[in-house]
């Protein structure tokens, strides 16, 4: 990728400390080895990002009412559910409890390109009994009482690679872009994880950035064009995300009186008039 990129620089091991706007309409950007002005800066620095606080220096991240448990571990850990191996070869599985929801799906471990070369992960949803974080047996104490007992010794199970909890939160930048500073990825927006959209939103800023510099006719205007298109993707992800949030966490059905025309319905009605690439409106 570098090697396509001719007339680059690239600075490794060099943090930006702090960037701010010239009084010639400029970016300064500090690193601990001094500083440098630039035309534009691209912010993709993730959900804490530095440049958002120049665009938007009161944006503060809007909470949610529950938590979210993420685990992984390897799929030989859990050779012998063959059943829900085999399920999650082919998707992704969701089960639903009382006041949250669990889901399982596979990722890549990297390093190989073996069919079991991958990592079991899930992420479980529910109202923490107090601030996360909150210990790994209340978790594991859920999927017990409420998963079938294969996906309940899956979370069990002690060989996992990664376990963590945290708060669910998100946040939208008034403005994904103001020449000279342009917001992308986290950066310009973090949205409840049941939207699955974060690198995906990332790509799509990309592209849209390279189409605007390329097709305008100055830095500034495709800037402001990046932030015309963008800007409005990113608050409707945020509020897709809140949407799920409350119909699958907040307000969650009573899942077990539920047959599948009524999950149909439900489905329907919670992503009527909304698409991404992995949600669409049913209708």
């Amino acid at each position: 990728m570098r090697a396509s990129a001719t007339g680059a620089r690239y600075h490794r091991g060099r943090p930006v400390t702090s960037v701010e706007r010239t009084p010639a309409g400029g970016a300064l950007v500090r690193t601990a080895d001094g500083e440098e002005t630039y035309g534009i800066v691209v912010g993709a620095d993730g959900h804490g990002s530095l440049t958002r606080r120049v665009l938007a220096p009161d944006l503060r991240p809007s909470p949610a009412t529950y938590a979210v448990w993420r685990g992984t571990l390897p799929v030989s850990a859990s050779a012998e559910h063959r059943r829900p191996l085999r399920l999650l070869r082919e998707a992704w599985v969701t089960i639903g409890f009382p006041g949250g929801h669990g889901i399982f799906y596979l990722i890549p471990r990297g390093g190989g390109a073996g069919p079991d070369d991958r990592l079991l992960a899930y992420a479980i949803y529910a109202t923490p009994p107090g601030r996360p974080p909150v210990e790994v047996g209340y978790v594991r104490q859920l999927a017990d009482e409420h998963f079938p007992q294969e996906w309940a010794e899956i979370v069990a199970r002690g060989e996992h690679t990664a376990m963590t909890c945290h708060p669910v939160t998100d946040l939208h930048a008034p403005s994904a872009a103001e020449p000279p500073f342009v917001l992308a990825g986290d950066a310009a927006g973090v949205t409840r994880p049941h939207t699955a959209s974060g690198a995906v939103k990332a790509l799509q800023d990309a592209l849209c950035l390279e189409e605007a510099l390329r097709t305008s006719a100055s830095p500034a205007d495709a800037l402001r064009r990046y932030a015309r298109e963008r800007t409005p993707e990113g608050a409707r992800l945020v509020e897709l995300g809140r949407r799920l949030g409350r119909a699958q966490v907040e307000r969650a059905p009573d899942w077990t009186a539920m047959d599948q025309g009524s999950v149909d319905a439900w489905c329907r009605a919670t992503l009527a008039g909304t698409s991404s690439y992995l949600y669409a409106d049913t209708d």
